[in-house]
């Protein structure tokens, strides 16, 4: 995962770890019961599609959550509750893949807000070389 540019250039492994600590902190700032477990390796594997999406075109936005979700059982054995948290990290892109557990939602939620970060932290970083 390291090898593969989430965003900018941040790599997929970071762009993982990211996720994963603001849901754990999400969880833990907002008092909610969760399975730990899950919403650790949920967030770590959320992006586990393995493959540079630069190349892959609009589809990948539809389709790397249930490829990252059969590379993630396939390589580590992880439950139902843990692929329905990679499943479901795309919604609303992925319609039919609703959050339905708070582990899921956290995820959810983290990924778009990391994403953001690091998308925007991008960008500041090309406007102050161009100057």
């Amino acid at each position: 995962m390291a090898s593969y540019v989430q965003h900018g250039t941040v790599d997929t492994l970071s762009h993982c770890r990211s996720v994963a600590e603001v849901s754990w902190w999400l969880a833990h700032r907002l008092h909610l019961k969760v399975n730990r477990t899950s919403l650790l390796v949920g967030a770590l594997l959320h992006d586990f599609y393995l493959y540079d999406w630069h190349g892959a075109g609009w589809r990948h936005s539809y389709r790397h959550a249930e490829c990252a979700r059969r590379n993630a059982a396939a390589h580590f054995g992880i439950d139902e509750r843990t692929q329905q948290v990679i499943r479901c990290h795309m919604w609303p892109i992925s319609i039919t893949h609703v959050p339905r557990t708070r582990e899921a939602v956290l995820v959810c939620l983290s990924d778009k807000y990391v994403s953001l970060h690091e998308t925007l932290l991008q960008r500041r970083k090309q406007r102050t070389v161009c100057r």
